[in-house]
C-alpha cells in the first residue's frame, strides 16, 4: 500500500509557509512602490516608454494630481536630485500651473512627478516599511504585540479622514483657509494609516494561517494512516 507522509513531513511543509508569506508580501509591496518612485527617474533619463507606462498602471488607484504629488527632478551631469513637495513648488512663479491636472507628468526643467499623490507615496511607503519590520521581527521569533481596534481607529484611521476633509494649499485657489505644508501632513497621515493597517492585519492574518495550515496538515495526516 502507498505510503503516506508522516507528521515531520507536514510540520516542516506548514512551517516553511508560515514562514515566508510574509517574505512575499513584503517583496510585493517593495515592489509597488518602487515602481512609483521609478517612474519619474525613467522620464529624467529618457526613457519614456516605461515611464508612461507605470503613470498608467498607477492612474487606476490614484488620482495623480500634479498639485498633490512629489516631484523629482534629477540633473544627470551633477548626479543630483531635487525634491519638489507639488507642481506650484517646481515651476517658476512667471508660470501659472494647471489645477487638478493629472494629466501632467513633468517637464525637464522642473521635473517629474511621482506615480502616485502624496498621500498613496505615504500609504505604499508605510506598508512596505510596517511589512518589512513585522517579516523580520516573525523570523526572529520576538512576540508581535496586536493592534487593538480603537487604537487603530484613532491612530491609524482617523488622521487620514481628517486631512482628507480639510482644504489644503495645493486647493487654496478656491478656499480663504487652507492648512500649509499640506504635503507633508498627507504623506506623515497616509504612511501612519498603511503601516498601522499592516500592524492591525498581519498578526491576524498569521494567526488564521498558523490554525488552517496545522488544521490542514492534521486532516492529511488521518486521511494517511486510514489509507494503510
Amino acid at each position: 500500500m502507498r505510503s503516506f507522509p508522516n507528521l515531520a513531513t507536514f510540520a516542516s511543509v506548514q512551517s516553511k509557509i508560515i514562514k515566508y508569506w510574509t517574505n512575499i508580501a513584503t517583496i510585493l509591496s517593495g515592489i509597488y512602490i518602487s515602481l512609483a518612485l521609478l517612474a519619474p527617474m525613467l522620464l529624467s533619463t529618457g526613457l519614456h516608454k516605461p515611464g508612461n507606462l507605470l503613470y498608467r498602471i498607477f492612474s487606476a488607484v490614484c488620482h495623480q494630481n500634479s498639485s498633490k504629488s512629489w516631484f523629482f527632478s534629477i540633473n544627470l551631469k551633477t548626479s543630483s536630485l531635487t525634491i519638489f513637495p507639488s507642481l506650484e513648488a517646481a515651476l517658476p512663479p512667471s508660470v501659472a500651473p494647471c489645477v487638478e491636472c493629472s494629466a501632467f507628468l513633468g517637464a525637464p526643467e522642473f521635473g517629474w512627478k511621482t506615480a502616485l499623490c502624496h498621500r498613496c507615496t505615504g500609504i505604499y511607503l508605510g506598508v512596505f516599511g510596517a511589512s518589512l519590520i513585522f517579516n523580520h521581527l516573525k523570523h526572529k521569533h520576538l512576540r508581535i504585540p496586536k493592534l487593538t481596534t480603537y487604537l487603530y481607529l484613532f491612530i491609524g484611521l482617523s488622521p487620514i479622514i481628517i486631512n482628507t476633509m480639510m482644504p489644503t494649499d495645493a486647493t487654496n485657489a478656491f478656499n480663504t483657509f487652507a492648512i500649509p505644508n499640506s504635503h507633508i501632513i498627507s504623506t506623515v497621515t497616509g504612511f501612519l494609516f498603511g503601516s498601522l493597517s499592516i500592524w492591525y492585519a498581519y498578526p491576524q492574518i498569521d494567526s488564521h494561517a498558523e490554525k488552517y495550515i496545522y488544521k490542514l496538515s492534521q486532516q492529511r495526516l488521518s486521511k494517511g494512516n486510514n489509507q494503510q
